[in-house]
């Protein structure tokens, strides 16, 4: 059996709904930022718990409008976690900002609320806090920080559709928040990206950004710098589709954690992501790190279940690893917790349409694999 690490899922009764209202959307002559794309923004804050949503056609341009609204600009500092994907620190810099790493917390493996007081410099303008793998954020210490310090909280959202903190939606604590739906992500679209906000002033202003400054269609007076960040209304389609069976996603890859979490359990070398009590988590993937003690390396094991057929991934190289980041950044940032997890963690399978089979069969393949005799392993990790 080859089970991936992630795959989007559509029953075949969906797949024939999507591809009727496609076929309607072609015959519209419509096919860009429709009635399609207006409804799904209008589903998606409801269901988030904002006044607006505004739909771009990714999360990394999501990121971008909200740093182009909210005005940043060269000489500002937005804290940003160093365990994460690239754009979050992109956003900082596509309007001439500097994003400055804080460091993560050990057990949760989201930005560290005490790394982030220790990097507020005057220049400060923005934390921007991810919930990584769809595990909420400590949103009460960073809000407070934030509150403390008169900064805006921006959340990335990319990974956390419908996870909550303490019963209430990621993606309602900060001025302003992105989610993606890309094609391995909790829901998808394909492609693209949604700016959930209560400010009606940030949603205008993204609508412009997302449609090349321009207020409307046609020849509408250009008000300010914007991009091509519309979404097609055939992905609006497939994203209303999906948002249907959003609530079930959830209960499946809950259930889905709670089978690793029994296998894990009695093994002290593999520490899962920890999420708190009284949270809930979407689980765009299940994160575990392997710690100093482990009898082999995390390449090692992903390796052997590679051979075995199943799919693992390095979540994230840490951003101040990665080439574009190193040359200013690299060991000034003192993001150690960070650097660890980028050497010892990994993701293990969780999709939606993921069958008890593959669970089983990805269960055996770890149970075999980590019950071997230690000095089957060359290496020491």
């Amino acid at each position: 059996m080859k089970v991936p690490f992630a795959k989007p899922y559509f029953s075949e009764p969906d797949i024939d709904i999507i591809l009727a209202e496609i076929r309607k959307v072609l015959h519209s002559g419509w096919l860009t930022s429709g009635k399609n794309v207006e409804t799904f923004e209008q589903q998606f804050a409801e269901l988030i718990g904002t006044k607006y949503a505004v739909a771009t056609n990714s999360c990394t341009a999501a990121l971008h409008a909200i740093s182009m609204a909210l005005d940043f600009k060269h000489g500002d500092e937005l804290i940003v976690p160093a365990n994460t994907f690239v754009a979050t620190a992109n956003m900082a810099v596509y309007v001439g900002a500097k994003p400055v790493f804080a460091d993560s917390d050990p057990d949760t493996f989201n930005i560290s609320p005490k790394d982030v007081r220790e990097k507020i410099t005057r220049r400060t303008k923005a934390i921007v806090p991810v919930h990584l793998a769809g595990n909420p954020c400590d949103m009460r210490e960073l809000v407070e920080i934030a509150d403390e310090n008169d900064l805006q909280i921006i959340e990335d959202s990319a990974h956390a559709h419908k996870a909550s903190y303490q019963g209430r939606n990621c993606g309602t604590f900060g001025i302003a928040s992105a989610f993606s739906f890309y094609s391995t992500k909790v829901m998808t679209s394909g492609e693209g990206g949604m700016v959930t906000t209560d400010s009606k002033e940030i949603a205008e202003r993204v609508k412009r950004i997302r449609n090349c400054g321009r207020g409307g269609f046609g020849p509408q007076e250009i008000a300010e710098l914007g991009y091509n960040f519309r979404l097609p209304d055939i992905l609006g389609v497939i994203g209303l589709n999906q948002l249907t069976h959003l609530s079930e996603f959830l209960v499946k890859r809950n259930r889905l954690a709670a089978e690793y979490d029994r296998l894990f359990s009695g093994i002290k070398w593999v520490k899962p992501q920890l999420v708190r009590r009284g949270n809930l988590s979407s689980y765009y993937t299940y994160v575990v790190q392997l710690t100093k003690g482990a009898p082999f390396s995390r390449d090692d094991l992903m390796k052997k279940l590679a051979v075995m057929g199943v799919g693992t991934s390095i979540l994230y190289n840490p951003v101040v690893t990665q080439p574009l980041y190193s040359r200013e950044y690299g060991e000034k940032a003192k993001v150690p917790v960070a650097i660890e997890l980028g050497k010892r963690s990994f993701a293990l399978p969780m999709f939606n349409g993921m069958t008890d089979e593959e669970m089983g069969y990805v269960k055996n393949c770890l149970l075999e694999v980590l019950l071997q005799p230690m000095e089957q392993y060359a290496s020491t990790g």
